[in-house]
């Protein structure tokens, strides 16, 4: 029985299920599992009396009864051909294709696949797995890059996704054939911020770079194939901030899909040039974006008649006010210590017992000490003073369990997305292999999930995500888990500060802990080209002096005629020997025979080598993009 002959002969008036059981059976775990989405009592997938009850197939993400029996998978008497016709797509499937790929995902993918489909053809044509493989790995790049930079799919390509199903969310959901659609979790650290729009210049809102060969245009190309779909394209310049993962205010190598930016540009007859970003710049410096504050409240001004009310009007500019653009930078590139004078207006806070409540804290500038993570490297702690509750548990079994929870959310993404690659590249054709062979053999896609875990993690621990580091800090955990809960971001909140007669601090938080520290740091309202080196102030003299880089090591230096602070690099202050004081102070001995007293050792990012343009040869150069005048 083909298509034709089935479409024809049916009876409607008197049509018969046990007649068409075989094609009921078909549809069964499909129909349960929508039964499941739309969350009712009805089985769909139980043959009733009444022909209006009987479920035999969907269209649009609704239930087709035997009235509408056009639109539905139909399974024929031939063995090696599945035909299927639909409101977007009329064509023929080999069985295997059924057997080896969508009969291993799940129903919302396996109904994208068949329904987006190309214009209906005249006649029944066979879509081949290569059809669908590519389909699916396009549809997997497509919703990653567009996650990455922010973008909402067009309804008409992701209407699926756009009523909560999110194909690409989850692959654990993704390559579940008997998985409904997906649950909802806690992972909010979607993405690495972008700064208010208000603080955003001219030169964040253009989509043109500046290299060492003159302007471009930015996209991101996961794929390898410079953006084959046309999806990773960005909107302007400001997208770079997304791209900071590691936080010092800089994209560079350092950054984790640094080699994943490219350009294009032109040459000076038209001609498209695309290159790695690596390959016309060095580094961005993020901060060349931002606005200064009184530009900023300029241009909301501007926008005054549009709040409607001067209530709103006044709320908004007072946030404004309030706001630090560069509070989406890591502490260490944004904190100075407390000098002598802010621990003394700090004492002033006090009750007689020498504590000071967090609650006269707010207001004042942020505060943050230095702590050692997982890698034994000491990255600041910012201090909360609002927003946690005390904990029942243990603060150790707490930071426990919320890791442990990321921890095999992860990878239940990771086994399934190469468990489905794994498995299909068994049963894969040598053609298909021949065509996606490198990515069916080293899938290196991410779902939704998988990006706002590894940026959760980084928020949590201050390492880079890789599976190394997942795993060393589950490692950590199991040896030791008091230790390692502390190592990671504080998620109690301050309660109190006690300055202590030797100069230390006391730290009291509503879980119960209390440490004691050093120093404490300040935010400065702004960002650095300078990052803290906190790891000198843990080391040995000799360690330090063994470690230290002196071309990258900086201190800052007040010049005796001017009065102003200077950053230099130790090399260039001659410096020969380090040594540390018993008041977390540092002597920095000179070629010369000088002795420099300095607070902090700081880490200097090496500048952005910009060659002249005027010096680069016509041929190298960039041109605007030309203009195509048709006739």
């Amino acid at each position: 029985m083909d298509i034709k002959s089935f479409q024809t002969n049916l009876d409607l008036i008197n049509f018969k299920f046990d007649k068409y059981t075989d094609i009921i059976k078909q549809n069964e775990e499909i129909s349960k599992k929508r039964a499941d989405i739309y969350q009712t009592d009805r089985n769909f997938h139980i043959i009733s009396e009444n022909e209006s009850e009987n479920y035999i197939g969907i269209k649009n993400n609704e239930p087709i009864t035997s009235k509408k029996y056009k639109d539905y998978v139909i399974y024929s008497d031939n063995k090696d051909l599945l035909y299927y016709q639909g409101s977007n797509a009329y064509y023929a499937i080999p069985k295997d294709t059924d057997t080896n790929l969508l009969s291993k995902i799940s129903l919302t993918d396996k109904m994208f696949l068949l329904n987006k489909n190309d214009l209906t053809d005249e006649k029944i044509v066979v879509k081949d797995e290569a059809y669908f493989i590519q389909k699916m790995l396009d549809d997997m790049i497509i919703e990653q890059t567009s996650f990455m930079l922010g973008k909402k799919l067009d309804q008409s390509y992701d209407v699926w996704h756009s009523l909560g199903f999110g194909r690409n969310y989850s692959y654990a959901n993704k390559f579940s054939p008997n998985a409904g659609n997906y649950k909802a979790d806690n992972y909010s650290n979607q993405n690495y911020l972008i700064p208010n729009s208000y603080y955003l210049n001219s030169y964040a809102n253009s989509n043109l770079i500046d290299t060492k060969f003159g302007k471009a245009e930015l996209f991101l190309d996961l794929a390898g194939d410079n953006d084959r779909l046309g999806v990773g394209s960005f909107s302007s310049n400001s997208q770079l901030f997304r791209f900071d993962s590691d936080g010092n205010g800089f994209v560079d190598k350092n950054d984790t899909y640094f080699d994943k930016l490219k350009i294009r540009a032109y040459d000076k007859d038209g001609n498209e040039i695309i290159k790695k970003l690596s390959e016309v710049v060095d580094s961005i410096n993020l901060k060349d974006f931002i606005d200064s504050k009184s530009n900023a409240l300029k241009k909301l001004e501007a926008q005054k008649d549009n709040y409607g009310t001067i209530e709103a009007y006044e709320n908004s500019l007072q946030s404004l006010k309030d706001y630090n653009p560069y509070s989406i930078f890591k502490p260490e590139v944004r904190y100075e210590s407390m000098n002598e004078n802010d621990i003394k207006e700090l004492s002033k806070l006090a009750d007689e017992d020498g504590w000071i409540d967090a609650s006269k804290l707010q207001g004042l500038a942020n505060l943050a000490y230095a702590k050692q993570g997982i890698d034994g490297n000491y990255k600041l702690e910012e201090l909360s003073y609002l927003g946690a509750n005390s904990q029942t548990n243990s603060y150790a079994n707490e930071q426990y369990s919320k890791f442990n929870s990321l921890y095999e959310d992860y990878m239940a993404e990771f086994e399934a997305l190469n468990g489905f690659f794994d498995s299909y590249k068994q049963t894969a054709s040598d053609e298909i292999m021949a065509e996606f062979g490198e990515m069916i053999e080293n899938p290196e896609f991410k779902s939704t999930r998988m990006l706002k875990i590894e940026s959760e993690f980084t928020a949590i621990t201050g390492l880079n995500f890789t599976l190394e580091n997942l795993q060393k800090v589950k490692d950590s955990f199991e040896k030791d888990r008091a230790n390692t809960a502390n190592m990671l971001k504080d998620t109690d909140a301050l309660t109190a500060i006690r300055i202590n007669k030797n100069g230390t601090f006391t730290l009291k938080f509503n879980s119960g802990r209390e440490i004691i520290v050093n120093e404490l740091y300040k935010d400065s309202g702004k960002a650095f080209d300078i990052e803290l080196n906190l790891n000198a102030k843990f080391a040995t003299q000799i360690e330090l002096n063994q470690d230290i880089d002196l071309v990258v090591s900086a201190a800052k230096i007040q010049d005796k005629i001017t009065g102003q602070i200077e950053i230099k690099s130790l090399k260039d202050l001659g410096v020969e020997i380090i040594k540390k004081l018993s008041n977390n102070k540092f002597a920095l001995q000179t070629k010369d025979g000088k002795t420099i007293i300095i607070d902090q050792i700081y880490t200097r990012f090496m500048p952005n080598n910009q060659n002249d343009i005027n010096l680069i040869d016509d041929k190298d150069k960039f041109y605007p993009k030309p203009l195509r005048i048709w006739v």
